[in-house]
């Protein structure tokens, strides 16, 4: 691993060093499939730790854990009924079924002979099936993302026109970007209330975890490793784990890194609501310096080609509507100034240690997504005001555009308030720096707050 110095996770640079939670997963799963040992397991100071045909339940994974392994404990697993090709396949064709805007983009690419090809001849070794195996029985929503962003990867990258060999690796990163998170803690998993700084940065270690393991296989492409290392980084810097810009990203990162956001945009904001992958336009528009440009506009090109809509709602009021979207507006504007107010922008070389880089960048990025878009400025509410009080049905489109940036920026607030707790929980920024911070940060959250009570 490169020891990058703005690598937040420069100590993480061997899998020895993780703290790996694998053979807790694989003890969960042996309550309801066969999960043996297929070898002999020892430490690497030939101790005997599980004899051949074990059972790999929670007494031997609580010892197994407590051991420096001689060799990767997947070596020496055996389980029943391992996925396959077929099924992944099968996964791909039940999204499609059940998000039928994706099936109108499917069709009309024309996208399932090289869809079925690639799933179905792309060769992976007996380990990565082990994980995802582990995967899909221990946290399906996440084969399903594995799956809906390997497929919707490889789409953007035949839109782009790449090369065959590309194509490949995008699916094969698309597949395993999230791979790391099987060696994660299932507490940490699991959790349903608000997590730590600490868990937050176990959560987001998932990412180098997953290169280190792919790294041990001869027969996966280092590009695809780097990927799913740098499928969370941005192009403006906002990104982790190493805050890089879009000068030192690599386009195969880029392409999985929009799939995986329209995932959790599509399967959850948007079910919420009956919209569809259409929708997505101005999620895009807002985020276009986020994301390389020519993934961006693969994109937005497969969208407007697809035939799909925009979705109006079918029982909007538009005077009611207005008046929900001006006190958002206003809630957001009020959180957005307070970031202004405590001079960020003069902060970037108080700001520029490896524990505070990625606050720095996510909070201006935010600024700079606020202000670009219009969506805090003065015009929009007095728009809005008016529209409010002299309803026009010509502004259903325009509304509801509007109601999509908002929800994005909410999110990206929300996203930078928990930046924040995250990076001032270790800052090395003055006393003074970080209570400014924090008064701004804490202004963000009641408005957000508030602003979720009344809406």
């Amino acid at each position: 691993m490169s020891n990058n110095s703005d690598n937040i996770f420069d100590d993480l640079d061997d899998l020895d060093k993780v703290d790996d939670h694998y053979a807790e997963h694989l003890a969960e799963l042996d309550e309801s499939k066969d999960v043996l040992s297929s070898n002999d397991i020892v430490n690497t100071k030939g101790v005997l730790l599980c004899k051949k045909g074990m059972h790999i339940n929670k007494n031997t994974a609580e010892k197994l854990v407590q051991h420096k392994l001689s060799q990767p404990l997947e070596n020496n697993i055996m389980l029943s009924d391992s996925i396959d090709a077929a099924m992944l396949l099968e996964k791909l064709h039940q999204q499609l079924d059940t998000y039928q805007d994706c099936r109108t983009i499917h069709d009309k690419m024309a996208f399932e002979m090289l869809t079925k090809k690639t799933f179905m001849f792309t060769r992976l070794n007996p380990a990565i099936i082990q994980k995802l195996t582990v995967i899909n029985e221990q946290m399906p929503e996440q084969l399903d993302k594995a799956v809906f962003c390997a497929w919707l990867s490889l789409l953007i990258a035949v839109e782009m026109g790449l090369d065959k060999d590309t194509r490949q690796q995008v699916y094969l990163a698309g597949l395993l970007h999230d791979m790391g998170f099987v060696h994660l803690s299932p507490d940490i998993l699991n959790k349903k209330g608000a997590l730590t700084p600490e868990e937050w940065r176990a959560i987001q270690s998932h990412v180098v975890i997953g290169k280190l393991l792919l790294e041990q296989y001869n027969d996966i492409p280092r590009e695809v490793s780097q990927a799913v290392l740098e499928h969370h980084e941005r192009c403006d810097g906002s990104g982790y784990p190493a805050n890089k810009n879009d000068t030192t990203l690599g386009l195969i990162g880029q392409i999985v890194g929009v799939a995986d956001s329209i995932y959790a945009i599509r399967t959850k904001q948007f079910e919420r609501h009956g919209r569809n992958m259409y929708d997505l336009l101005p999620y895009l528009q807002m985020n276009s310096k986020t994301h390389f440009y020519d993934v961006y506009k693969a994109l937005n090109s497969i969208l407007k080609f697809s035939g799909l809509k925009l979705t109006l709602p079918q029982h909007a009021n538009i005077s009611e509507q207005a008046k929900n979207l001006f006190v958002r507006s206003q809630a957001l504007n009020h959180a957005v100034s307070a970031l202004h107010q405590c001079n960020i922008l003069d902060m970037a070389d108080e700001l520029s240690s490896n524990k505070d880089r990625s606050l720095y960048k996510i909070s201006t990025h935010v600024m700079s997504m606020s202000n670009e878009s219009g969506l805090v400025g003065e015009d929009l509410h007095t728009w809005l005001k008016q529209l409010a009080s002299d309803p026009d049905p010509q502004a259903a489109a325009e509304l509801n555009e509007i109601e999509l940036m908002l929800n994005e920026l909410h999110w990206q607030l929300k996203n930078a308030s928990r930046a924040c707790d995250e990076s001032l929980d270790k800052s090395e920024a003055s006393a003074q720096t970080q209570f400014k911070l924090r008064e701004a940060y804490n202004t963000v959250s009641l408005s957000l707050g508030e602003l979720e009570e009344k809406v």
